[in-house]
């Protein structure tokens, strides 16, 4: 993740020098348009952020030496509606399908042996998305310009797969959550559309875990928080 992380960074850097020496304008009249719709393409990658509960403390969990979350890869989808405000901010709202798995190795160590072993419990799961962000442009200069971005996203699960065909779920999570994002991109200017790359983290403000249906599985467990890191493509139209 790292690697694409450095990846996405130097590409934006190089798609910035390269329109900085470009000599043609494309789409001049871009912002005198106070509204732009577009989709966006995006892939992720999600984790826990886990705190465990005093209960992870009493004798019963002895064996369990502690609990990982691995970061998972998965895919967004969606569209944009972009509403210019006031120079140089914007408000943009998003409608996107988030295809995500989420992973929790439970590492047991043997007291009398020392052996370690792992349960891993891995999760897919579906969310609606709809993030609401403010973006603060830089001044265009000739096809290009970097922006940051901010805002919160809410979202629904809607596609977890029920318990007879993807087994017990032994977190009991709550199926809504909202996050603060923030970000940064660079919009590039071609002839017909505006193309944007852009990379946005976003950390989950609500603990997920119910704590009602308590199993040995999620009783150690006190809080469990989303973090995602997200890699977009945006493609928006050009005045008419």
């Amino acid at each position: 993740m790292r690697k694409i992380f450095v990846f996405i960074v130097l590409l934006i850097s190089l798609n910035t020098s390269l329109y900085s020496q470009s000599t043609r304008i494309n789409l001049g009249g871009y912002d005198d348009v106070n509204t732009h719709f577009g989709f966006l393409l995006g892939a992720h990658s999600t984790y826990y952020r886990i705190y465990y509960s005093q209960e992870f403390l009493k004798p019963n969990f002895n064996n369990l030496h502690s609990v990982h979350s691995k970061s998972m890869p998965g895919f967004k989808l969606g569209f944009v509606s972009d509403f210019s405000l006031i120079y140089p901010f914007d408000l943009r709202t998003l409608l996107q399908v988030s295809f995500s798995e989420f992973r929790l190795d439970y590492y047991n160590v043997d007291e009398f042996t020392g052996v370690t072993t792992t349960f891993s419990n891995v999760r897919p799961a579906v969310f609606l998305e709809s993030p609401i962000l403010f973006k603060y442009k830089s001044k265009r200069r000739k096809n290009h310009r970097m922006f940051l971005i901010a805002g919160i996203k809410p979202s629904l699960e809607i596609g977890a797969k029920n318990k007879d065909e993807a087994g017990e779920d032994i977190l009991d999570l709550k199926a809504f959550d909202i996050s603060l994002e923030v970000g940064f991109g660079s919009d590039l200017f071609f002839q017909l559309f505006k193309f944007s790359p852009e990379i946005r983290y976003s950390r989950g403000l609500r603990n997920i875990l119910k704590g009602i249906n308590v199993n040995q599985y999620n009783l150690p467990l006190d809080r469990i928080i989303v973090h995602n890191i997200s890699f977009f493509f945006t493609f928006e139209g050009g005045p008419k």
